[in-house]
Formats: structure tokens, sequence, C-alpha cells
């Protein structure tokens, strides 16, 4: 099967180009797509990369997305996580058989090449923190997972809900994060999945396009041999 593998890009180009250059340092025979929603700081193109260009609203016309949600919540970084959730979900239809989705602060330790299998629905990490009211529902976490389009698609799950997402949707008890809504309509459908730690696999800077733009030059020397 073909490795393919996703990461919605948000005016983080240095960081996304050594998130590449990692995944393919460490699994050369990945086939990488950037779906690119920048608004100031578009991915620099790379050779053998694929980019879907949404700098312009081409594939999602966020402005027409969000009037449907006329009750959401404000939010610091304009619903930036209901929007990355529309675009993952987006990519389902280049995608039909599956994909391995990461974030863009992310840099590759190892070989992901066991993500890549169509027997299961998902493999990652499900966290959820019982302390934080924000945190309390389970998410597969979007920084490394494994997502089977299809299997998914034939047992009617879906990755993006607006009525389950708590900036789009806000209520009581509606907390749920990206990648919330997906994992708990699989364990729903008792589809079969793999949960692991995926620490053992990448290191993640965090929250680089949200509150720490600027800060990562330090942490890529830090990480170089990780992409160099």
């Amino acid at each position: 099967m073909e490795k393919n593998v996703c990461i919605v890009h948000f005016n983080t180009p240095e960081l996304t180009n050594a998130t590449v250059r990692s995944i393919l340092k460490h699994t050369s025979d990945c086939r990488i797509t950037i779906f690119d929603n920048s608004d100031k700081e578009p991915f620099i193109p790379m050779t053998g990369v694929n980019v879907l260009d949404n700098t312009k609203g081409q594939i999602i016309d966020f402005n027409e997305f969000l009037s449907h949600y006329p009750n959401r919540t404000p939010t610091m970084n304009d619903w930036g996580s209901a929007k990355h959730c529309y675009s993952i979900q987006k990519l389902w239809d280049y995608f039909p058989e599956g994909f391995v989705l990461m974030d863009s602060d992310v840099l590759v330790k190892k070989d992901i090449s066991e993500f890549f299998d169509r027997r299961l629905a998902y493999i990652g990490t499900v966290y959820s923190n019982p302390t934080r009211i924000d945190k309390r529902i389970p998410r597969l976490y979007p920084f490394l997972c494994w997502i089977n389009v299809a299997m998914c698609r034939a047992n009617g799950v879906e990755y993006f809900d607006g009525t389950r997402n708590w900036k789009l949707y806000p209520g009581k008890n509606k907390y749920y994060d990206t990648g919330a809504s997906f994992i708990e309509d699989c364990r729903k459908k008792r589809l079969p999945g793999k949960e692991l730690d995926i620490n053992e696999y990448i290191v993640h800077f965090g929250r680089a396009s949200v509150i720490r733009r600027g800060e990562w030059s330090g942490w890529l020397e830090e990480n170089k041999s990780l992409y160099e």
C-alpha cells in the first residue's frame, strides 16, 4: 500500500519543512501531502511533496463554513481547531483508503511504517485528562496517527462533527478537542484500533501556530539530528 502522510499547515513553513525532512529521513518511501491553510506564511514547495493549496480558500471557504455555526464561541485563534478538524475531514476525499496524519510541529525519531495498517481503523495515542473539564473527553492525538478512511466510512464514522466541537457548538460537557468525536465513534462502532505511545516515535513542539510563534528556532537546532 502507498504510505501517504498528510500534514495540515498554517503559517509555520520552517517547522513544516523540518517535519517533512524528518519523515523522509526515517521512512523514505512515504508520499507526503501538505494541506496549506496559511494566510501569511505558506508552505515553501519541496521536491516530491504534494501541496493542496487552500491559502485563498480554493478548497474550503472557511467564512462559509463558519456561517453554519452562528452560536459559535469566540476563540483566540479564530476557530483554528475547528478549521483544522474540517481540513482533516476534507483530506478523506483525497485519500479514500487512508493516511497517516501528522501535525506540522512534529519531528520523527524513527521509522513509522507500522502505522500504515489497513487491518485497523486507527493507530495512535488516545488521551484524556480527568482533572480538566476541557480535556476530559478522550481524543486521538493528531500529532501522529493512522486513519483508515475506507473502514471508517464503511461503518458510518467521520472525522469532523460540528455538533461535537466545543467552540462551534457550545454547551455543557461538549468539550470535544481535535480527534475526540472521531475516537468516540470508532469505539462506539467497535472498530479495531491500536493504542500506543507516540512519544516513542516523535518529538512535539506544541501549539506552534497559536501561542508559540517564532519560539521554535532553538528547538529545531536542538533536534536537528532528526531531520538533517
